[in-house]
């Protein structure tokens, strides 16, 4: 059974920083999700906001990267 944390945003980038901040701004509102401390970063690039979510029903931990083009950001499962 998929867990709704899944079904929120299909993996990947971001279409527009308007669209990255508008998933962050969800994630931070949202009953499904709590944040958590970031592990180890995904890249070492500096300036890179990285945000980790917990979902509260499966365990499941998500990164959230903003985008900094030609990088189109990401969110996926660690």
């Amino acid at each position: 059974m998929t867990c709704d944390c899944s079904l929120l945003r299909e993996t990947g980038g971001f279409n527009s920083f308007p669209d990255y901040e508008s998933h962050l701004q969800l994630l931070h509102n949202s009953d499904l999700f709590s944040p958590v401390v970031v592990g180890s970063k995904y890249t070492d690039i500096g300036g890179l906001e990285e945000f980790w979510f917990e979902c509260k029903r499966c365990g499941s931990v998500w990164r959230l990267v903003e985008p900094d083009p030609p990088f189109r950001g990401m969110w996926a499962k660690v």
